[in-house]
């Protein structure tokens, strides 16, 4: 007789069953948390320096970038030589940073000084710019109205010329003009006065330059010989 095979199936529940008895045992893996950063962090503390270090620094450079200082300016072109009038010059606002100490800080106007060199219109007033003030003689020098050119003022450069009597004696006819002086600087300049009774130089300009003792006592001596006529020197006003 044949032997008889006993086949036992198992059902699908008791496998899921046993699978799962055999995991009861193992733990699920636990997440890692990032540790937070703390506000004492030395790399926290030093990025907050270096925002406030550039704010900080930042603020003084505008700040300084927007500073002014009052100097003095001339209103006018000025010759070397100009004994500097009140009128001369003019306080201005300017920011000049580190060159401020070159120029003449707006405080006591330098009235009465010799400018030593030559200050254009506008410009600002160089500490470098002033003279030792020399002794001199102030010449007044009467000029007609048709020898006096337009635009000569205080502060202008001028050459004077003399014409005068061809012969000392005058009875040749005839006259000569010849140079007195060249790069006269002009400290004043009156106009001629209106009315009848003021004199016989109301007609004529009263031109101040200043001169060196020397030149002075001889431009006093030449003059009564003949009729001063100023040039103009271009640029020198």
């Amino acid at each position: 007789m044949g032997e008889t095979v006993s086949m036992h199936r198992e059902s699908p529940g008791s496998a899921l069953s046993s699978s799962g008895a055999e995991g009861v045992g193992e733990q699920p893996p636990t997440p890692r948390r990032l540790a937070s950063r703390s506000w004492f962090d030395p790399r926290i503390i030093g990025g907050v320096v270096l925002v406030v270090l550039a704010v900080v620094i930042g603020a003084k450079v505008v700040s300084a970038s927007s500073q002014t200082s009052p100097v003095w300016a001339t209103t006018r072109s000025l010759a070397a030589g100009t004994v500097l009038a009140a009128g001369d010059l003019v306080a201005v606002e300017v920011n000049l940073a580190h060159t401020a100490p070159r120029y003449f800080a707006a405080v006591d106007p330098p009235i009465g000084a010799v400018l030593a060199v030559a200050v254009g219109g506008g410009e600002l007033l160089p500490s470098s710019a002033m003279g030792e003030t020399e002794r001199g003689r102030i010449v007044v020098i009467p000029v007609q109205p048709e020898a006096m050119p337009p635009g000569v003022g205080h502060g202008s450069t001028v050459d004077l010329y003399l014409t005068s009597p061809a012969s000392p004696s005058g009875s040749t006819g005839g006259e000569r003009t010849r140079l007195l002086q060249a790069d006269l600087t002009v400290q004043s300049v009156t106009a001629p006065s209106s009315g009848g009774l003021s004199g016989a130089g109301a007609n004529r300009y009263q031109l101040a330059v200043l001169l060196s003792s020397k030149d002075a006592d001889r431009l006093v001596r030449t003059l009564p010989d003949g009729s001063a006529v100023v040039v103009l020197v271009a640029g020198g006003s």
